[in-house]
């Protein structure tokens, strides 16, 4: 992977500044149940509305600013992945088009070309969350418990427990589900062979009669693709009601002992509530993380293949780059033609030509200094 940085180096600011301003919406994100906080206790409670206006704004600022920050570093990592996608690509391009057909045989065509799209496209949305969530999630999950544990230690143990279980059941679930996203790219590079030869060789298929073969072709390789989407679709399916679960039996938790707090006067209502969303938004930081264990993945299955493009060296290489000069010395140059006598393309050639090839073969001599012509062509197949 840290072999694409140079790709990155053209964006080296939207880089930078993009989780900066995603830092600063997280900072924002989590003073939000604090307001809401002292807007229960001293707002709601003591029935000052002129307060619950004033913190009322205060919320509103701080949506509008996170608001804004995440726009912009939206833009700035549309920006740096696109143009780094854009730079992969065009890198693959170019190092294709130096394969002699030794190589191009060896990858296949389908190949070449899901590794162009599809792989450079992971890559291309790796680095988008590289800069969108990769400090913002870690950040919250994480300032979410200390806040909780500023707020009251002893409710703060709920979350402090619940987040490394949280956590695990990510683990069991992600480090199961990953060898099936890369397994599915194998078989979207069969899925893009069989589509790829039924439409190149579509009148041969029909000359001899092979249309339900090839279709059972089809729709064998696309079973295969459905049977890991689904494999990969049971594990996933886990993900969220276990993870739920644990989040909502810490909420209940949080409730239960935190009435008993209230009851000594240890919190305040407007603290438990705030409890509550620190939980909820750890819980929600750590299923980005988890996403972003998914797509890194991937990435990385995807990188593997790309690089295996840009590490091959051609059979053929060209020996010299240097530009043929000519010397004319004031005359016209002659260029000498090799043709080939073939009775079917004959015809072909006449048109092209101001006399005759086959006159040249039948004669035996030059007609012209500028074509010459073999006495015993070889067979053409």
């Amino acid at each position: 992977m840290f072999r694409f940085l140079p790709y990155l180096k053209k964006y080296r600011i939207y880089v930078i500044l993009g989780p900066i301003f995603k830092l600063i919406e997280a900072v924002f994100e989590l003073i939000v149940p604090i307001v809401t906080s002292l807007i229960i206790d001293k707002g709601v409670r003591q029935g000052d509305l002129t307060y619950v206006w004033h913190m009322g704004g205060v919320l509103i600022g701080l949506g509008a600013v996170g608001l804004g920050s995440a726009l912009i570093c939206q833009k700035f990592a549309s920006i740096a992945s696109l143009g780094f996608g854009t730079a992969v690509r065009n890198q693959m391009y170019e190092k294709i088009n130096t394969f002699s057909h030794a190589e191009i045989d060896r990858f296949g065509t389908p190949s070449l070309i899901t590794r162009i799209t599809n792989d450079v496209n992971q890559l291309q949305q790796a680095v988008a969350l590289l800069i969108r969530l990769v400090i913002r999630a870690p950040f919250l999950a994480i300032g979410a418990v200390i806040a909780a544990m500023l707020i009251d230690w002893k409710l703060g143990l709920i979350l402090l427990v619940a987040t490394p279980v949280i956590a695990l059941i990510l683990y069991m679930v992600m480090s199961r589900s990953v060898p099936f996203y890369k397994k599915a790219q194998k078989k979207l590079d069969r899925i893009s062979l069989v589509s790829r030869e039924g439409l190149s060789g579509v009148r041969v298929i029909r000359a001899f009669s092979k249309q339900e073969e090839e279709q059972q072709r089809f729709e064998q390789a696309a079973s295969e693709q459905t049977e890991t989407a689904i494999g990969v679709g049971k594990l996933t399916a886990l993900l969220n009601p276990l993870t739920y679960a644990v989040m909502n039996l810490a909420v209940v938790a949080i409730l239960w002992f935190g009435g008993y707090r209230v009851d000594s006067g240890g919190v305040s209502q407007g603290n438990v509530i705030a409890l509550v969303n620190y939980m909820t938004q750890t819980l929600l930081a750590l299923i980005v993380v988890a996403n972003l264990v998914v797509t890194f993945t991937k990435a990385a299955a995807s990188a593997s293949r790309v690089n295996e493009i840009l590490d091959t060296q051609p059979a053929v290489t060209e020996q010299t780059t240097q530009k043929i000069e000519v010397k004319t010395d004031g005359k016209t140059p002659k260029f000498c033609l090799t043709m080939y006598h073939l009775p079917t393309i004959c015809r072909r050639i006449k048109a092209h030509c101001m006399t005759c090839p086959q006159q040249f073969i039948r004669e035996k001599r030059w007609e012209s200094s500028a074509v010459r012509v073999r006495e015993n062509p070889p067979l053409l197949l």
